[in-house]
C-alpha cells in the first residue's frame, strides 16, 4: 500500500493569494485565565479576519471575550449555557463563519497566535486546501505533553496514516485550517473534531499538508484531556469514521 508522505511547508511571498478572509473559531470551556491572552496574541495578518470565540463554560470567559471583542472590534462572541463539546462549539462557529478559509484554535495558548498566519498561508497561497498542524517537529516546552499522550498520539496518527493512506505525525494538533466550503455541511463529531476532519479531508480529496507549530505547556487553567476518557472517547470517533467510508 503506498502513503503520501507530507512534507513541511515552504511558502512564497509573491504567490497569488485566491482567497481573501479568514476565520478563527476558538472553542471554549472555562478559559477565564487565557482568553484575553489568546486574543491579543493575534496579530494583523493580511487578510480580512474575523475571531468566533464559542464559549460554553461557566466561568468568566465570555465576559473576557466579549470586553476584549469591543476593543478589537472583530471578535464575535456566542455563549451556550449547555455544555457542546469542542466538536459541537466548532460546528457552530462553523456555521456562523463567513470566512474563505477556516481555522480552529484552542483558547489555552498551547499554540500561540503568533502562528495562525503561517498555518494558512499554504492554503491562501493555493498550494493546499487543508493544512494539520503538527506539534513534534520542534522540541515541546517542558511539561506541554505528558509521555502517554504522545504515545497515544502517534498510535492514532499510525492508524490514521494507514487508514487514509497519508502519512501523519499528528492528528490530535488542535490547530487545523482548510478552505471553508470544501467542508461545511460534512462534519458532525460533537466531542474531539480532529479525527473527523481530516477523514473528510481525505474523502474529499482536498491536497492535505503538515505545517509544524512549537508547541507550550498551558498558561492557566485545567487541561480538558484525560488519558483513559478522552483516548476512549478518540478511539470511538477513530472507528465511527473508519465506518463512514
Amino acid at each position: 500500500m503506498e502513503i503520501n508522505k507530507i512534507e513541511n511547508i515552504k511558502t512564497n511571498d509573491n504567490e497569488t493569494i485566491p482567497y481573501k478572509s479568514l476565520s478563527i473559531i476558538i472553542p471554549t470551556y472555562n478559559e477565564e485565565e487565557n482568553i484575553e491572552r489568546c486574543l491579543r496574541d493575534i496579530p494583523k495578518m493580511a487578510w480580512e479576519v474575523e475571531i468566533l470565540v464559542m464559549d460554553d463554560g461557566k466561568d468568566k470567559t465570555t465576559e473576557i471575550a466579549e470586553k476584549i471583542g469591543k476593543e478589537l472590534g472583530n471578535v464575535f462572541v456566542h455563549h451556550s449555557s449547555e455544555k457542546r463539546g469542542k466538536g459541537g462549539a466548532f460546528l457552530l462557529g462553523l456555521e456562523k463563519a463567513k470566512g474563505d478559509v477556516v481555522i480552529i484554535m484552542d483558547g489555552d495558548l498551547t499554540v500561540g497566535g503568533q502562528e495562525l498566519a503561517r498555518l494558512v498561508k499554504p492554503i491562501f497561497n493555493g498550494e493546499v486546501d487543508f493544512v494539520n498542524g503538527t506539534r513534534f517537529f520542534y522540541p515541546m516546552e517542558k511539561g506541554a505533553m505528558t509521555t502517554t499522550n504522545k504515545i497515544g498520539n502517534k498510535i492514532f496518527a499510525f492508524m490514521t496514516s494507514i487508514v487514509l493512506r497519508t502519512w501523519f505525525t499528528d492528528v490530535f494538533c488542535g490547530s487545523k485550517a482548510f478552505v471553508r466550503k470544501k467542508l461545511a455541511g460534512k462534519l458532525s463529531e460533537k466531542e474531539w473534531p480532529d479525527l473527523e476532519l481530516l477523514f473528510e479531508a481525505s474523502k474529499a480529496k482536498l491536497r492535505i499538508k503538515e505545517v509544524p507549530v512549537p508547541y507550550r505547556r498551558r498558561m492557566g487553567g485545567d487541561s480538558k484531556v484525560n488519558a483513559l476518557g478522552t483516548g476512549n472517547v478518540l478511539l470511538k470517533s477513530f472507528f465511527r469514521n473508519l465506518l463512514k467510508r
